[in-house]
């Protein structure tokens, strides 16, 4: 469409703010533009990114994104062409691109590792040459950091304030912004006049939870989520993200990642172990109850019977209960020990203590290397880091129990090649780049999907010699853990077709395969 029926419809929205497809077209017609059909047009508002749509009361009305400040000239299709072909966008980066700037608002769900950094700049391109600002929410001042050292590769001549950590920025004074969300929700977040803003959420299935969706701002019209897994325990992608990004647009999983060569190859060992006596008999027992509230929560007290459903609704029950003691009923009681019975379960399962032959197991090939051992506890990481060292290994633990300044010193130091191998509980799951690992060894491996997807992406990344990437699986045999029976099922689907290979090790009557596995 002509350069001049787009102004014409710049001026219209300009002046009127917001306006249905049928009176834009009126207006272009009316102007001259008396051959242009509505499809024609339609396609067009769609396909440009300075405007967008809204529905109300079940029409859509077109606006502006960000009409032109007068003193500032408004940069051309081409500048801004020639500036995303400067990012050097991947194949699946530019598609995802495409389909988030169709209606600028969307989550794009990719595996970790690809590259979602550099689409999330070049989606910020794109509003920063329109006079734009940028909002860049992250969940940790370590990934605050690398999203400020991005920037400034790829973006040098652009404004970078921070907002957390010590930092008192705004848009005003900065053109991107990086924040933590305990940071934004905090204040208000404005925009300088006429300006549109974007925002994007790092490792956005977070922001589904009441405390972190408070640090959405609802004044900025143009958002992107990205994810490696956009799935939550709760309501929340359907409450909270859903209504406020809108809905996946794109996604690029480990088949066309693996395929494209954007992630390391890849091989997973399913390390089985043995609970000991006490262990399995408090595992059975625990087990055993759990299978008996089952039935009743689900037979006289009608609750659902799928396992995630119910979980899901007896944890509702319980938070509306409260703490009220014996008067807190008949459900509630039985809800409340059905979420207990089943923590304990998993507990013993999660911190079995011959999960440690399998990092003792596994040291051998640990030693001069760059691996993650991720546990349950934090005892489970210190008892777990002392096998280690013992065996020869460098190894130090991150966790929250440490101060700020000691888990970033260690993190240094893993990268610089100081540390053989980082042992943490959860802190690793997200938010931290560890780009120079190609070991992962999960020992407590019972938890969701979601997890086990981020920690085989923390080893993902491709390296400059090419080395594969190896995820060590441990499990207590006879236990939810187990694949055998259903353990990690849907994660092992979605990687069965494109991993080098799935072997299953036994720990117990091998003391040594694991380093044997590893070494191959």
């Amino acid at each position: 469409m002509s350069d001049p029926v787009i102004r014409i419809v710049e001026e219209h929205l300009a002046s009127v703010g917001d306006a249905a497809l049928d009176e834009v077209l009126r207006v272009v017609r009316s102007a001259g533009g008396a051959g242009v059909s509505r499809a024609a047009l339609e396609r067009t508002l769609v396909r440009d990114p300075r405007f967008a749509a809204q529905d109300e009361l079940g029409r859509r009305r077109w606006m502006l994104v960000d009409p032109p400040a007068a003193e500032q000239p408004t940069p051309t299709r081409a500048d801004t062409r020639g500036a995303l072909d400067a990012l050097e966008l991947r194949p699946w980066q530019a598609e995802a691109f495409a389909a988030w700037s169709a209606t600028c608002r969307g989550v794009v769900e990719a595996v970790t590792g690809t590259g979602k950094t550099r689409l999330a700049i070049a989606a910020a391109r794109t509003v920063l040459d329109r006079g734009g600002r940028v909002l860049v929410l992250v969940p940790t001042l370590e990934l605050l950091d690398q999203w400020r050292t991005s920037v400034r590769e790829l973006l040098p001549e652009v404004s970078v304030g921070r907002l957390g950590g010590g930092g008192q920025d705004d848009l005003f004074s900065h053109q991107v912004l990086l924040a933590t969300p305990h940071s934004a929700a905090g204040v208000p977040i404005d925009l300088p006049p006429g300006a549109a803003g974007l925002v994007v959420a790092d490792e956005a299935h977070r922001y589904g939870a009441p405390t972190w969706g408070s640090a959405l701002p609802p004044d900025l019209g143009l958002r992107l989520a990205l994810t490696a897994t956009y799935e939550r325990g709760d309501e929340g992608v359907e409450e909270v993200l859903k209504p406020y990004f809108g809905p996946v647009v794109f996604r690029y999983r480990y088949d066309r990642a693996v395929a494209d060569g954007t992630v390391a190859p890849f091989s997973i060992a399913l390390a089985g172990v043995a609970l000991t006596p006490e262990e399995r008999q408090l595992h059975d027992a625990a087990d055993a109850r759990v299978r008996s509230l089952h039935r009743e929560l689900v037979g006289p007290l009608g609750m659902p019977k799928e396992p995630g459903a119910l979980l899901r609704a007896a944890a509702a029950v319980v938070a509306a209960a409260g703490d009220r003691g014996r008067d807190q009923g008949r459900q509630a009681a039985a809800c409340r020990e059905y979420l207990a019975r089943i923590r304990q379960r998993r507990d013993v399962a999660a911190t079995a203590a011959a999960k440690l032959d399998v990092a003792r197991s596994a040291a051998p090939a640990l030693r001069g290397g760059r691996s993650l051992v991720f546990t349950d506890t934090v005892a489970q990481a210190e008892a777990s880091a002392r096998v280690l060292v013992a065996a020869g290994v460098a190894a130090e633990t991150v966790h929250g129990q440490l101060t700020d300044e000691r888990r970033r010193i260690r993190l240094a130091q893993f990268r610089r090649g100081r540390i053989d191998a980082l042992v943490a509980p959860r802190v690793l799951d997200e938010g931290i780049d560890v780009p120079a690992a190609d070991v992962a060894v999960v020992l407590a491996a019972f938890r969701t999907r979601r997890q086990l997807v981020q920690r085989l992406g923390r080893v993902l990344r491709l390296k400059p010699d090419g080395r594969p990437a190896r995820l060590v699986l441990a499990h207590a045999r006879g236990t939810g853990e187990d694949p055998e029976r259903g353990g990690h099922a849907d994660f092992l689907a979605e990687v069965a077709e494109v991993a080098d290979r799935i072997d299953r090790l036994d720990v117990t009557t091998q003391p040594d395969v694991v380093g044997r596995w590893l070494l191959t």
